[in-house]
């Protein structure tokens, strides 16, 4: 292990700290790791980690996506769901959702993550099983409030706890299986809605029952298998030898000495939490999470209903839904691997967003008898949605350093982006639709493109940062650090662009 390890002088990654060439003799203390080692435990990180966290999320929104399918399969006529009334059933899941997701990422390290996770997704898959069995619009409108309690703090929990594993320009890639979950989860809905749907009447239950009682029980075993798998942090993780765990500390130890904080800090620190809520970055990349969100919740939630529209039946409806979200994981891997790989953001969400921007246009502006046409155009549209709303999480993370200003950003961006859900829930009526959605397609592509716009507004505002602080003298940086300026406001912090 000694050998692994020796101090030096280090260039950081950009999202961490700038070039030593200048630094002050702080960074002599750094510890230089064996790129190899480094590599090895790294791996191991993911061998271990991801199939849990992709596991977790694909449940989550498999569970929180199924309604769509539920109602082309039945549900809507068996609940009487008239006029509205799946919109507000829709919409009432983001009320709970994002009320809560600010606490549970500030509570995550006291409440510990090997108890809270399993706990939320227990939770949801009981409210799931119970909603195989209701009878009545009340009832529906019940589970969606709860849905939205348990879901609440899974997102935001997930993508602060793999920051504790993860170094910044290692995110990306990470957070990104949880986006390809989410968008895997929509082709394996439909591969369970057209399955599970066949089994109509079997033992008195209609389609849409079993497609809610099997997703609910295929989550109940995920939320078990968690509680005996999910490491608190990891120090505790048993599949990490003491060596391992020593290159852990030194890969935090690293990364904190350039930031001027504890990224482990055990004390609520209040004035990070101000912070975040003072920092005009976090309230833009929020504002972007909003926009993306509502195309994102609009297309996962209603694109059953949108195919449907197309002329498909119910049933083919359900398996053309499978390509569509299989082309976006395929997409959304590649271009966040490419995003870790140079170590950039903007350029690749601004593009990535137009695109979608096109998709939209193209489900607007087609006539409804090209069925292949806008069939296709379902495709273009899922090309950019998964990219933006997964790199603006990761951006956001990149952008704010100490644990709690980090987890205080990451809970108030997605308290916002998530009220999108509120308003996805109402653009896509299927009372006053004839298949086309105007609406609905027309509000999502003003929201892409207005997120289009700020994201190259978080670029101009970080590079402006970044020149200020390389034109910075050793005087200047050495009163800045002297003056407390710790976290992203180091002097020697650098944001990815």
């Amino acid at each position: 292990m000694t050998s692994a390890i020796a101090k030096y002088d280090a260039k950081p990654s950009e999202g961490e700290v700038a070039d030593e060439s200048e630094k002050p003799e702080l960074a002599s203390s750094t510890l230089f790791i064996d790129p190899a080692a480094e590599k090895r435990l790294i791996r191991k990180l993911d061998l271990m980690l991801s199939p849990m966290m992709v596991l977790t999320f694909l449940v989550a929104y498999l569970d929180r996506s199924n309604i769509g399918n539920a109602a082309i399969a039945g549900m809507n006529d068996d609940l009487n769901l008239t006029g509205n009334r799946l919109n507000v059933a829709v919409t009432l899941f983001y009320v709970t959702y994002i009320a809560f997701e600010v606490p549970a990422s500030i509570l995550l390290k006291k409440l510990r993550p090997s108890r809270l996770i399993p706990f939320f997704i227990i939770g949801w898959s009981c409210v799931i099983i119970g909603a195989a069995f209701i009878h009545n619009y009340a009832s529906l409108i019940a589970t969606r409030l709860l849905l939205g309690i348990f879901e609440s703090g899974l997102f935001p929990c997930l993508t602060l706890y793999l920051s504790t594993f993860y170094q910044p320009i290692e995110q990306a890639r990470r957070i990104s299986y949880l986006f390809v979950a989410s968008a895997l989860s929509g082709a394996f809905g439909g591969l369970l809605a057209y399955g599970l749907t066949n089994l109509h009447g079997a033992r008195g239950l209609s389609g849409w029952r079993w497609l809610f009682l099997v997703e609910g029980i295929i989550s109940m075993v995920v939320g078990i298998m968690t509680i005996f798998f999910l490491p608190d942090n990891f120090e505790t993780a048993w599949w990490l030898r003491e060596d391992e765990k020593a290159l852990m500390r030194i890969r935090n130890e690293n990364a904190a000495l350039y930031q001027g904080n504890s990224t482990n800090a055990e004390t609520l620190d209040r004035s990070e939490v101000r912070l975040a809520f003072k920092d005009p970055k976090v309230w833009v990349s929020s504002m972007c999470q909003f926009c993306a969100n509502t195309c994102s919740f609009g297309f996962s939630t209603f694109l059953p209903t949108i195919i449907k529209g197309f002329g498909y039946s119910s049933v083919r409806t359900q398996l053309l839904t499978v390509p569509v979200y299989i082309w976006a994981s395929i997409v959304y891997i590649s271009v966040a691997f490419a995003s870790d790989h140079l170590k950039r953001r903007a350029v690749f969400m601004v593009p990535m967003a137009l695109i979608t921007a096109v998709g939209y246009s193209m489900m607007l502006g087609v006539s409804m008898t090209s069925t292949a046409v806008l069939y296709f155009a379902t495709f273009v549209t899922a090309t950019g949605i998964y990219c933006v709303v997964g790199l603006n999480v990761t951006w956001i993370i990149n952008s704010n350093a100490g644990y709690f200003k980090r987890a205080t950003a990451i809970g108030l961006q997605q308290t916002i982006g998530n009220s999108a859900g509120i308003m996805a829930g109402q653009i896509y009526r299927i009372s006053s639709s004839d298949g086309r959605y105007v609406i609905g397609h027309a509000v999502s592509l003003s929201m892409i493109t207005t997120a289009a716009a700020g994201y190259f507004l978080m670029f101009v505002l970080l590079r402006r940062l970044n020149v200020k602080r390389e034109k910075m003298s050793i005087d200047e940086r050495v009163r800045e650090i002297d003056s407390g300026k710790k976290g992203d406001r180091h002097p020697d912090f650098r944001y990815t662009l």
